[in-house]
């Protein structure tokens, strides 16, 4: 990992050198990974699951970012990475297997994780539209229609058709909150529904996910508990986030985002010269 300045840590559960060293093992995981599939030590067969569990890394490396209080434009390398992964391994790979072997047009919860992540993330980062697309296309090249996914799509892609119903066999009981809250017609009643799913829903109803109570794993795979798409969704809506932007869940910084500090000028550059 390149020497950083480092602003303070944002996550209350782990410390600098926890984080730190989170980064250096997995992006040495990585790059190892990846120099087994370009010297064709990965079986064919193996080549798009690994990939899959790079995106993974790169997603679970952007939370570690945040956590530690590196500066939010340099989440945009791992995103980046993930991005050209998805663009190549993604659709019709994490569509999910129900009864009898029947591949249903919509995703597992990681899955529906780490898309609704990388929307989310692209948009509080302000990616390009083109980049942006890529996510757009996967989903609708696996043709799964979400109502939370296209809110923030609309966000980025204003013309984009919007869904008449989602494609959901078995319906989809989470982000329950975050789902009213994006349907309100009040600003005030938006903002206490993320505040109450901040509070009580987000972190519980991901009881099933390999993440949960990571912070307790003796093998050290925490990187940080963020809600990165409540941030999208009060950016979007412009909500007043005053009653939850201390959340530990919740990733104030890349919603109240600093400009990034200009180098200033010596001498010699504001004669002209570089």
């Amino acid at each position: 990992m390149d020497t950083l300045i480092l602003i303070m840590i944002r996550d209350k559960i782990k410390d600098k050198s926890y984080f730190e060293s989170f980064l250096h093992k997995l992006e040495d995981i990585d790059k190892k990974t990846e120099e087994k599939i370009s010297s064709g030590n990965v079986n064919p067969e193996r080549i798009i699951p690994v990939r899959m569990s790079m995106i993974n890394s790169l997603i679970r490396r952007m939370k570690a970012k945040y956590s530690l209080g590196l500066p939010i434009h340099t989440m945009l390398d791992e995103y980046n990475e993930a991005l050209n992964l998805i663009e190549e391994n993604w659709s019709g790979n994490n569509k999910f297997v129900g009864n009898n072997n029947e591949v249903l047009d919509q995703y597992s919860l990681g899955n529906y994780d780490s898309i609704l992540w990388m929307l989310s993330i692209g948009y509080l980062l302000d990616v390009s539209e083109d980049g942006f697309k890529i996510l757009v296309n996967a989903i609708d090249e696996d043709n799964v229609k979400d109502k939370l996914f296209e809110f923030i799509i609309s966000a980025k892609i204003p013309l984009r058709p919007k869904i008449e119903s989602e494609s959901y066999k078995y319906g989809w009981e989470l982000y329950g909150k975050l789902r009213k809250a994006i349907e309100a017609d009040d600003k005030s009643k938006a903002s206490n529904l993320v505040k109450t799913f901040l509070e009580k829903d987000w972190y519980k109803e991901h009881k099933n996910s390999g993440w949960y109570n990571s912070h307790v794993n003796r093998h050290d795979t925490y990187s940080g508990y963020w809600s990165f798409e409540s941030a999208a969704v009060v950016k979007i809506m412009g909500l007043d986030d005053s009653g939850f932007i201390d959340n530990p869940y919740y990733p104030k910084d890349l919603v109240h985002q600093s400009p990034e500090p200009h180098k200033k000028k010596s001498f010699l550059g504001k004669l002209g010269f570089k």
